[in-house]
């Protein structure tokens, strides 16, 4: 875990205003993993922020008691207030949908990317981006740990969430000692 990047991430959400978080489209259990436990993580230290996707959720992971509701309105981008936009399991702004909306923004708001995907285009002013690891969740796991901000139980089971489902319940290549350990 680069601790640096990690601190600095940290750094630059207490500073933040307002945030928006997004997954990549389609978002599959580590996305939704992934935004929800930061969401929770944002919640717990009182910080506006909002969660946006693309597209709808699944039904059967929407399901889940510990997701968070996510908003699918396009309107969202035209709000200026949102300073910050921290872009879960995406390897690019493309892939998560997004790349038009931020072009289209008339100020620059701080992009903050955290992912696992060998293909990251890094494209963010943070980049939290390691290859090896099974999953986002398991960096966010890390990048809790190394802020030293608790991991509640709905952050635990949202972690819990993706580290199963990009794993594949543990069965897949993806699967480390590391992402064993996390669990």
């Amino acid at each position: 875990m680069p601790h640096r990047i990690a601190k600095q991430i940290f750094k630059e959400i207490e500073q933040a205003n307002k945030i928006l978080l997004v997954p990549h489209q389609d978002p599959d259990g580590d996305a939704l993993g992934s935004i929800s436990s930061f969401s929770y993580f944002l919640k717990n230290i009182n910080k506006p922020h909002s969660v946006y996707c693309l597209t709808e959720v699944s039904p059967k992971l929407k399901s889940l008691p510990h997701l968070m509701d996510v908003c699918t309105d396009t309107g969202i981008w035209k709000d200026d207030a949102y300073d910050m936009i921290i872009v879960l399991d995406s390897g690019d702004l493309k892939y998560a949908g997004i790349k038009k909306y931020i072009d289209g923004m008339t100020h620059d708001p701080i992009i903050i990317n955290i992912d696992h995907h060998p293909t990251n285009s890094y494209f963010g002013h943070c980049n939290l981006v390691i290859e090896k690891a099974s999953s986002t969740t398991e960096i966010l796991y890390y990048f809790f740990k190394n802020n030293n901000i608790t991991i509640d139980k709905n952050m635990a089971a949202s972690l819990l969430t993706g580290l199963i489902t990009d794993t594949e319940n543990f069965t897949n290549p993806g699967t480390t000692s590391n992402s064993l350990k996390v669990a």
